[in-house]
């Protein structure tokens, strides 16, 4: 089963690579790319900031649904005036959102470090293939 389709008609056709084999390289890249230490250690880093980032943030989130459901009396005191633990306790939701974005706009040099690296290796391993 020949791995080339003609392009064209006529003499002197190009022959370009079939779907399968254009299918075949690319799963191999990606295996080859998921091999990668620096592969393995972009998507180590990355889930070590946000799954924990995440699940801070949620039971950050649903501690205030619980408090605000199940302890009412707790987040009625007023603190300010008539500004009470619960508005203060919700404005803080923006707080942390706003928080963790810029820690992971900090890690994300990183991380887009660790990928321009990926991208080079990814680069050089197809002219490699293409020149032999």
């Amino acid at each position: 089963m020949s791995e080339t389709v003609s392009a064209g008609s006529g003499g002197g056709e190009a022959q370009q690579p079939s779907a399968a084999a254009v299918q075949a390289q690319s799963t191999e890249n990606w295996e080859t790319i998921e091999n990668d230490s620096d592969f393995r250690k972009l998507v180590h880093q990355k889930r070590n900031f946000i799954i924990p980032a995440t699940i801070v943030f949620l039971v950050y989130y649903f501690g205030f649904l619980v408090l605000v459901g199940y302890f009412p009396s707790l987040v009625e005191v007023d603190i300010l005036g008539h500004i009470n633990i619960a508005y203060l306790f919700a404005l803080s939701q923006f707080i942390v959102a706003w928080i963790i974005v810029y820690l992971y706009a900090r890690r994300a040099g990183g991380f887009d470090k660790l990928t321009a690296a990926i991208v080079s290796k990814v680069r050089n391993w197809s002219r490699e293939g293409s020149n032999g």
